[in-house]
């Protein structure tokens, strides 16, 4: 399981890739952590609510909490303001977790068509497609709902310390 982790970055340079009703997608976000040392996020899922919060401007530096869903791909659950009040938005993640498992279930879907497609285009090695399908359909379905799901997310909370209310919404 993916571990949520505490950085303190500034943003410095990114390709704003694809939005969401709940999140946008950023390409190639270029970091600057504490010390200076320059490191890369390839893809970056930022929560529409925390981005009106403030929490991805450039060349400020903010203290993110983020999850590694895919070996290239993060998602910024939380953020900690100037006053050290920390902002997240767990329905935000919910929506966002729930549309990659819609997207799972279509990759799954699509999964023996499109090997079939292919397979006749290329002499049957469009049938190696149809497990390498079938494979990213269950990490959609099963793994990133697991790290993104509300009870994971508290326990992790838990663990920095963060005291997390549970407010209206379920």
């Amino acid at each position: 399981m993916s571990k949520l982790k505490k950085v303190t970055v500034v943003v410095k340079n990114f390709e704003f890739h694809s939005s969401q009703s709940c999140a946008n997608l950023y390409k190639k976000v270029r970091l600057e952590d504490e010390g200076g040392k320059v490191f890369y996020y390839k893809d970056l899922i930022v929560p529409k609510y925390l981005e009106s919060k403030g929490a991805f401007v450039r060349d400020t530096p903010k203290v993110w909490f983020i999850k590694n869903i895919h070996k290239s791909a993060v998602v910024l659950v939380a953020f900690e303001t100037k006053a050290g009040k920390v902002e997240y938005d767990l329905d935000e993640v919910r929506e966002l977790s729930r549309s990659g498992l819609w997207a799972g279930v279509l990759c799954g879907i699509a999964a023996i068509p499109v090997g079939i497609i292919v397979a006749i285009a290329t002499y049957g090695l469009g049938l190696l497609l149809i497990p390498l399908r079938f494979y990213q359909a269950y990490k959609q379905i099963f793994k990133i709902p697991a790290i993104l799901s509300r009870k994971q997310l508290l326990q992790d909370f838990s663990q920095h310390g963060i005291s997390v209310s549970e407010g209206w919404s379920r």
